[in-house]
């Protein structure tokens, strides 16, 4: 999926960030809370989130990892209502912050800032429908889809290193942390993965998407 901010052009990027601000959060801060109404867009020019929300039995649930590039706060923007989730800093972030009525403005002025917005949104809808498909799969199924998903996320294409805790990639594939375990000691097994401290090396992508065909 395309980021937000690689779907502009120069000019473009030159005039969402002048007619934004520049603003460092540190790691473990909160961006803004689910519940709460906000009057800004959110574009990460370096660093991760983390989007989470609460669950009916009172736990949370990770929905997603956004990084640099991604846009965050835009469905807000558009329709007024409260924050559907809590976004919190996963180490130093540098963002760009849009008023949403400059946002709604430039958007009317640059419609191509417009289609972006839409694409993505499109893109983040479809990703939300694989993902209910998903649950009805094997814990080892979700825990192979979630991982392609954060290595996509953060631009890795065949390889790389996933930094999440064990409680995260559980949150997010749906699974107890105890079954979590046991699939990721049965990828290790079989060589799909190596792991340390909440880190989660890919050493063969090609066998991740074949457990989730």
């Amino acid at each position: 999926m395309d980021r937000f901010w690689a779907l502009l052009t120069p000019t473009e990027h030159t005039v969402l960030t002048a007619t934004g601000t520049e603003r460092d959060y540190s790691s473990g801060a909160v961006i803004c809370h689910e519940g709460e109404v906000t009057d800004h867009v959110l574009v990460v020019r370096r660093g991760l989130l983390r989007v989470t929300a609460n669950t009916a039995t009172g736990g949370e649930k990770v929905l997603a990892m956004r990084g640099a590039g991604d846009i965050v706060g835009e469905r807000s923007a558009i329709d007024g209502l409260p924050r559907s989730a809590t976004v919190r800093a996963l180490g130093p972030v540098r963002a760009l912050i849009v008023s949403a009525s400059a946002f709604s403005a430039l958007c009317r002025r640059h419609p191509r800032i417009a289609w972006a917005v839409l694409t993505v949104i499109v893109a983040r809808q479809r990703d939300a429908d694989r993902q209910r498909v998903q649950i009805s799969g094997t814990a080892k199924q979700r825990v192979a889809a979630v991982l392609i998903d954060v290595a996509l996320e953060r631009g890795i294409a065949d390889h790389g290193a996933v930094s999440l805790s064990q409680e995260e990639l559980a949150g997010i594939a749906g699974t107890s942390r105890e079954s979590l375990v046991r699939v990721l000691r049965a990828l290790r097994a079989e060589g799909v993965i190596s792991t340390g401290r909440r880190r989660i090396d890919i050493l063969e992508v090609e066998r991740l998407y074949d457990l989730t065909s």
